[in-house]
């Protein structure tokens, strides 16, 4: 019993404790839930609090948006009436500029009715001074007559005698003044090339003393400067020219003033139509426009450089000759005297103080003038024109030597070897170590670094390279030449140029590689020349800025020493176009007084020329043949490679159809030979010449071309009746 009761005493004690535990535990967890609520309902408040300071902000945000709007309303506003206040302005500031345009050329006029006013007020003078000379021989003469006592024979003999001395004293003195070119008193000879520029000129009572300009504005002595412009950010004016143009501290200089500058213009001259749009660059501005500011920087120097030696009048005294390409066109040439017009070289689009020589012209009067002059008539020489773009070969033969004269005997020939394709070599070569894509963001967004490569390159490496030194080596340090570059490059090339310290190191076989491609498309163009050569050719003339490379001298000799008795460099070959244009100046204003033309003058030192085209007629055309049959044979009438003088003439006879009452004479010219058809590939029409045919019996008509000075002409002579039909053509780009 006792038992039992202690049993239930422990469950009861057992329930009761489980009955506490769970309470306990009931407690504890409602006093967390409860403290969990409390703490919900502190944050809720909290988040109450807090929308409703974002609200409070949210308010303020409108309330300024609002004063935000309102006033950007004002500014819209505001904004709006400056843009109308600056178009109007625009509006008269184009319209001030029109009417200072009006006035500039108003004052031009002036300028050149005043110019005209003054030389005709020093003609009327001279014709004063005449009447002056005459007068005082009348009164001489009357004098005579008032003499009583002299008989009839002494006063004719002393009539004879005054009269002698006064047309005698009188021709002397006005011939000369009449004569073309009787003014000039200095030559200058502009060598305008793609790359480099320079002049020379002389008195032309010192004709020896051909003097080659070497110091420049920037203080710089160099005989030639390079043609590079660099512009202000509107591209309006000029800021930099020439070799400071490309030079880093320079470019420093002027960055430090004006922020960053624009990139520098080069290889403008390049941009006329006959060359191939690839090979063009793209400019920011007009061509032209480069041409004639490059002409104007340049020609400052010649007018400030001259000055310093004779008291001239540049635009009365000073006869310009201005160098050109042999390729260029008649509108090549028109906008090139557009260009030096424009420039101030010239106060009249027409003057004849700027003549035109082509370069091979002028460097074959050179080599002639200061090479040849003890050869023997009939000697046979080739130049060689190694410029910073082309080379161009010409074959003369020398067949007069008081004065010199020359033929020219085979087709000229030229390539793009230049020496500035050394220098792409040299870009290729960077591309290989550093990618193209990070020498193409250095050309576009730091070009004064990729100059200085560039300039490093051409001072240390190229310029001085010979082909002797096998261990030749250079280091090249880009970090310090052109530190930019180091963030273009990527990851890969990073690592490897970190490892080399960001020196490239460049061998002898590296820059062989780069010379030589270019040389040995030169050495297989002399081949070609000396192939097309009849004669053998006993003189080689390296002329030009890169035939100054030893390098480039060493080949040449290596590869013709044994077939060319001579292969010629002149003392100064960067000088020989220039002082040739100098040379053909004098001969200008020799001729001049001679009372000869410039196209007489042209033909005493050129003789002839050699045709680039077969130039011929539509055969069938002048029977109608054409008109049923689509038949067009060529008939050729001058062939390609024929050495022509000027004004030669080509002519054939034909007999028209009977009752023929017209003809055209249709006029082709081509590159290719062997040419049957005027449809061909590559047959051009030149130009048409209709004749009437009046007679039906017994008619013979003589059709000829005559190729003159500035043009061909077509004739057709009736020989019947007399009747001439005559037109002429420009000639073809690039004819001889």
């Amino acid at each position: 019993m006792t038992n039992e009761r202690s049993k239930d005493n422990s469950s009861e004690n057992f329930i009761s404790n489980k009955s506490h535990d769970f309470i306990g535990k009931f407690v504890i967890g409602f006093n967390k839930l409860n403290n969990e609520f409390i703490n919900l309902l502190e944050e809720n408040q909290n988040i109450k609090q807090q929308y409703k300071n974002l609200e409070e902000k949210n308010q303020e945000i409108s309330y300024l948006n609002s004063e935000l709007n309102e006033k950007n309303q004002k500014i819209l506003h505001t904004n709006s009436n400056l843009i109308e206040k600056n178009n109007k302005i625009s509006r008269n500031n184009f319209d001030l500029k029109e009417k200072l345009e009006e006035k500039d050329k108003q004052f031009k006029k002036l300028q050149q009715y005043a110019l005209n006013l003054e030389k005709q007020r020093n003609e009327e003078l001279q014709l004063l001074k005449q009447f002056e000379i005459i007068s005082k021989n009348l009164e001489k003469n009357l004098e005579i007559l008032k003499l009583k006592e002299i008989d009839d024979d002494n006063i004719i003999k002393t009539f004879k005698e005054n009269n002698e001395d006064f047309l005698s004293s009188f021709l002397n003195k006005n011939l000369e003044k009449s004569l073309p070119y009787s003014n000039i008193e200095v030559i200058v000879g502009l060598d305008f090339g793609a790359t480099y520029s320079g002049f020379s000129y002389c008195h032309v009572s010192n004709k020896q003393n051909i003097r080659l300009n070497k110091v420049w504005s920037w203080e710089i002595v160099q005989f030639k400067t390079n043609t590079v412009l660099q512009y202000d950010d509107d591209y309006n004016n000029v800021v930099l020219w020439g070799s400071p143009a490309l030079d880093v501290k320079s470019n420093h200089q002027v960055n430090n003033q004006n922020c960053k500058r624009n990139k520098p213009i080069e290889l403008f001259k390049l941009c006329f139509n006959n060359l191939d749009e690839n090979l063009k660059p793209t400019l920011p501005i007009d061509y032209k426009k480069a041409i004639a500011d490059y002409l104007k920087e340049i020609g400052k120097v010649i007018k400030d450089t001259l000055a310093t030696h004779w008291n001239v009048d540049f635009f009365e005294n000073v006869l310009l000759v201005l160098t050109i390409p042999a390729e260029y066109s008649e509108k090549d040439y028109d906008i090139m005297r557009e260009c030096a017009h424009d420039a101030n070289l010239i106060n009249d689009k027409s003057s004849k103080n700027l003549q035109f020589i082509t370069e091979p012209e002028a460097a074959a009067i050179y080599c002639m003038e200061n090479e040849l002059q003890e050869d023997e008539i009939g000697t046979t020489f080739i130049v060689v024109d190694c410029g910073g773009v082309t080379v161009d070969l010409t074959a003369r033969k020398l067949i007069g030597n008081n004065p010199l004269q020359y033929r020219e005997i085979t087709e000229r020939i030229g390539d793009f070897y230049g020496s500035v394709f050394i220098d792409n070599e040299f870009i290729k070569f960077l591309r290989e170590k550093l990618g193209t894509r990070a020498i193409d963001l250095l050309m576009e967004n730091n070009y004064d670094q990729f100059q200085c490569l560039m300039q490093e390159f051409c001072q240390h490496i190229k310029d001085p390279f010979t082909g002797d030194d096998t261990e030749f080596n250079y280091t090249l340090d880009i970090k310090e030449k052109a530190p930019l570059l180091l963030s273009h490059v990527n990851r890969k090339t990073k690592k490897i140029m970190k490892k080399n310290e960001w020196l490239i190191n460049i061998n002898y076989d590296d820059i062989k590689s780069m010379f030589d491609p270019i040389i040995d498309g030169i050495i297989c163009l002399i081949h070609s020349q000396l192939s097309n050569n009849k004669d053998a050719c006993s003189t080689i003339f390296l002329v030009g800025g890169f035939s100054e490379n030893r390098y480039l001298q060493k080949r040449i000799k290596q590869e013709f020493n044994r077939t060319v008795k001579n292969i010629s460099v002149p003392v100064q070959p960067i000088a020989a176009i220039a002082h040739g244009a100098v040379i053909y100046g004098l001969s200008i204003k020799s001729n001049g007084l001679n009372n000869n033309s410039v196209e007489d003058n042209k033909k005493n030192i050129d003789s002839s020329r050699v045709l680039k085209y077969t130039f011929g007629i539509d055969v069938d055309s002048l029977y109608g043949k054409s008109n049923d049959v689509e038949i067009h044979r060529f008939l050729a009438l001058a062939n390609r490679g024929t050495a022509i003088e000027l004004d030669q003439t080509f002519s054939f006879n034909f007999e028209p159809e009977f009752n023929q009452r017209s003809e055209n004479f249709a006029i082709y010219y081509t590159k290719n030979d062997n040419v049957q058809r005027c449809d061909e590939p590559e047959v051009v029409l030149l130009g048409v010449l209709e004749i009437i045919l009046p007679d039906v019996y017994n008619r013979s008509i003589n059709f000829g071309l005559t190729f003159g000075q500035k043009g061909i002409t077509a004739f057709a002579r009736n020989e019947l009746n007399g009747q001439n039909y005559t037109t002429t053509f420009c000639y073809p780009n690039n004819v001889f």
